[in-house]
């Protein structure tokens, strides 16, 4: 597991502010803000072709920062993703969303307007906080997701109410990715599901997927924090192919 990343700049160029131009190597900053309402922020090298909001999930200090998920994230960098990564929280909290949008909100001051699609993707607690963020983002001004990937997902991210997901476009995929040997993923699937059914979101629009055990690899609830070859193709593998299906008019 990688060392936790400092609060200073660790790219050799980062470009703050300055939305239409593009890096000659990808950076990071981060994090951008104080405490929970912080945000990491990463830029591939060249033109960025699409957006992630990368939201971690419950599990301490390590957990809000991009140690534990860097593999991942680099890996997005990669494919030309610019990767904006909320610390929603410094330890735990029950009010998370308000914090997580704070994150957004201050990577859209440093980007600048983007046009870019945008992938929420969120991971245990971060799965259903994705899913909320998408419902919130139309009415607060924020970007909003044209498809949410939330992987083992927990019931519910925002801990002090229930967010209303009525706002949730109608158009926008909802795609769960869900281990094997997760049974608190299982629980998690199925209250979002009664959720999205209680507010009547289109069938057609959610996607289900399921990471399956095989061999040595085991697709419980931590095996998206690793880097090993049969995780990138259980987990990567769908997200790059949920990611390429965006365009840049959707």
């Amino acid at each position: 597991m990688r060392a936790a990343l400092p609060p200073v700049v660790l790219a050799a160029l980062v470009l703050a502010g300055c939305g239409g131009s593009t890096a000659a190597k990808p950076s990071v900053i981060g994090p951008i803000g104080e405490g929970g309402k912080g945000v990491w922020l990463f830029r591939p090298a060249g033109e960025p072709k699409r957006l992630v909001i990368f939201f971690h999930g419950q599990g301490g200090p390590a957990e809000t920062t991009p140690t534990n998920h860097r593999p991942w994230i680099e890996h997005l960098v990669r494919k030309g993703a610019i990767v904006l990564y909320p610390r929603y929280e410094t330890n735990y909290s029950r009010a998370v969303l308000g914090n997580a949008e704070a994150g957004v909100r201050q990577a859209m001051e440093r980007l600048g307007p983007q046009k870019l699609p945008v992938l929420a993707l969120g991971y245990s607690r971060g799965g259903a906080l994705a899913v909320e963020y998408a419902a919130a983002a139309p009415g607060r001004h924020l970007l909003v997701p044209n498809a949410v990937q939330s992987v083992n997902p927990v019931p519910f991210g925002e801990w002090t109410h229930v967010t209303n997901l009525r706002p949730l476009r109608r158009v926008t995929t909802l795609s769960m990715l869900i281990s094997q040997d997760d049974p608190q993923a299982t629980q998690g699937l199925t209250m979002l599901l009664n959720r999205l059914r209680r507010i009547d979101f289109p069938p057609d629009r959610v996607q289900l997927h399921v990471a399956r055990s095989h061999g040595s690899f085991t697709a419980d609830h931590i095996a998206p924090l690793s880097a090993l070859p049969a995780a990138r193709a259980a987990y990567w593998a769908p997200t790059d192919a949920l990611l390429a299906a965006l365009s840049r008019s959707s």
